[in-house]
């Protein structure tokens, strides 16, 4: 089976789809997208833009969490929505910041190492950990682990890759030999560690997204 096809089967999933008109759930009002039921988040362990290992779990224990799936090579959405966190995340208030984790993961580790990743975050002043794996190769450890990421996630993503190096994915790191399309969105995540709010990467709304997350944030 191609890389290809592999990655079709696995990262194919449907998504919720995104709203902006508001929605009530156990109570609170949101401004995105409700997940309804709620999904727990599975704690994962993935390699920051420093190359150390970021453990999910202990870096968000009581805290609302903000995960964005992006990656550089991006030339439209992606700089968009980063700068839309950066937005948000300079509005916080200290405490605020206390209690919130920014996370942007990557959905193209094939080119965003850990040397791809701490460009972007310079270029871009985007503070807060932008993850990756160790290791392209599909079998190992790490990289199931990013595939498990999306899939709980629900995060639609296909590779297409250039008819010359179709059956050749060690050609990966080459600029030209993919590309990467996805339909992806950003997640809040309640301080009990559930995916609560989605907003889709076309449909954001600054000033909504911030109110939503400090909705998380009373609630928490």
């Amino acid at each position: 089976m191609s890389s290809k096809v592999l990655m079709a089967a696995l990262l194919s999933f449907t998504l919720l789809s995104a709203g902006c008109t508001g929605v009530e759930s156990n109570n609170l009002f949101f401004h995105g997208e409700d997940i309804s039921p709620s999904i727990a988040v599975e704690g994962f362990t993935l390699t920051d833009s420093m190359g150390q290992d970021w453990n999910y779990l202990n870096q968000t224990e009581g805290k609302v969490v903000v995960i964005a799936f992006l990656f550089t090579n991006c030339i439209d959405i992606c700089p968009i929505v980063t700068e839309n966190l950066r937005w948000v995340h300079s509005q916080l208030s200290e405490e605020e910041h206390n209690n919130t984790q920014f996370l942007t993961i990557t959905v193209d580790p094939w080119r965003d190492d850990t040397t791809a990743l701490s460009e972007w975050i310079q270029y871009r002043n985007a503070s807060w950990p932008h993850l990756t794996t160790n290791s392209t190769d599909e079998n190992s450890p790490s990289f199931i682990t990013m595939r498990s990421v999306w899939e709980n996630f629900a995060v639609g993503l296909s590779i297409e890759e250039t008819a010359e190096n179709e059956s050749n994915t060690s050609a990966r790191h080459h600029p030209d030999a993919y590309s990467v399309n996805h339909s992806t969105g950003t997640v809040l995540v309640d301080s009990n560690g559930l995916q609560r709010v989605w907003w889709g990467d076309n449909d954001w709304l600054t000033d909504l997204v911030l109110v939503d997350i400090r909705t998380l944030l009373e609630d928490g």
